[in-house]
């Protein structure tokens, strides 16, 4: 098992480790390794991200990746006791925490962690991280260069599966009235299973962990997205003018050009309760760059501002990978599963935290 360290902030849990902190000579290290478990007793097996151990003591982080079979290894732990954290992305498995795990010098651990069911309960197939893996792996000639149309124009069509992203959730800066309305919102949210609303779960769809398809022509884009509601988006390049009346939508109103070999697309003319940029207002604008950077690889980096609700703007950044061929984008339906008011206590429903 390959370990990555280097010096880690305080909860910075996609940081790791380099060296253990002077004082600790490597004859005092000990280690910590096992395998997952799933509630019926079995190896769970496909999950590959990383696993973190932050040692209370002295909050350096040390990581590891799990194995798709199921086991991970740590080693070069200075002695002392540690919080480990397993985060997935959803659906399968819930993300496993522990507060409390005792490091001791020369003795390796032995340490198996026991995942719980999580949002799908177990259904096999229904999990994104892992149904992402599985399509990405099939793809062949991911190195190739990435293709382009005879004008050189980057070719970016195809069915993209994001790589998982399992750091801890970050939100934007928000100005204090919106901060209240987060604080309240997550207050209220006390039964996940309540909020199936079924409605969008991103103002830009390709930043989730579901699998998208990206048709592309000279005038206009198309992304066509698996479990979302809508689940298609029209980026238009034929330079025309916003609408001069436009009813705020959940996806906005989409603009792209090229920037070299970067698609650049500016959206406006989002609604206030669009989701998956914490609390905004009307003035919400998001930038997005995508970049083919070979056949099997697609990098996106967001932009979003939002002056009326935020105190600066926020970036978020994914790497995507080209799923095989012979995938397809399947048709989702959502069914409600409301057994509440949206409006509870009052509370006006801005947008989901």
């Amino acid at each position: 098992m390959s370990r990555a360290m280097t010096a880690a902030a305080v909860g910075a849990l996609s940081v790791f480790a380099l060296v253990p902190r002077p004082g600790f000579s490597q004859g005092e290290s000990g280690s910590i390794s096992g395998k997952l478990i799933d509630p019926n007793g079995s190896i769970v097996t496909g999950l590959d991200t990383p696993i973190h151990l932050t040692h209370n003591a002295t909050d350096v982080v040390y990581s590891a990746d799990v194995s798709v079979e199921g086991s991970y290894a740590v080693d070069g732990l200075p002695a002392g006791s540690y919080r480990l954290s397993f985060p997935t992305s959803c659906c399968m498995y819930a993300s496993y925490n522990e507060d409390s795990v005792a490091i001791a010098a020369g003795e390796p651990l032995v340490h198996d962690l026991n995942l719980q069911w999580h949002i799908n309960l177990g259904t096999i197939g229904d999990d994104p991280g892992m149904l992402g893996n599985d399509m990405r792996s099939k793809s062949s000639e991911v190195s190739d260069p990435a293709p382009r149309f005879a004008d050189g124009t980057p070719d970016l069509s195809g069915i993209w599966y994001n790589i998982a992203s399992t750091g801890p959730g970050r939100q934007p800066a928000m100005q204090p009235w919106a901060q209240d309305i987060a604080r309240q919102l997550r207050e209220m949210n006390v039964d996940p299973i309540a909020g199936a609303y079924c409605l969008p779960y991103s103002a830009v769809p390709t930043t989730l962990n579901f699998p998208y398809k990206i048709v592309q022509t000279p005038d206009l884009i198309v992304q066509i997205s698996e479990f979302v509601t809508p689940a298609y988006r029209q980026i238009f390049l034929d330079d025309r003018d916003r609408p001069e009346f436009w009813n705020p939508s959940w996806y906005g109103h989409s603009l792209g050009h090229w920037d070299g070999d970067t698609l650049v697309v500016e959206t406006i003319g989002y609604n206030e309760i669009t989701p998956g940029f914490g609390i905004h207002s009307e003035s919400l604008r998001i930038v997005e760059r995508y970049r083919r950077t070979s056949f099997g690889t697609l990098e996106l980096e967001v932009t979003a501002e939002d002056p009326d609700a935020w105190t600066e703007p926020f970036t978020i950044r994914r790497t995507a990978g080209i799923a095989a061929a012979d995938q397809e984008i399947l048709e989702f339906v959502c069914m409600e599963n409301n057994d509440r008011e949206m409006n509870i206590e009052g509370l006006p429903w801005r947008g989901r935290p």
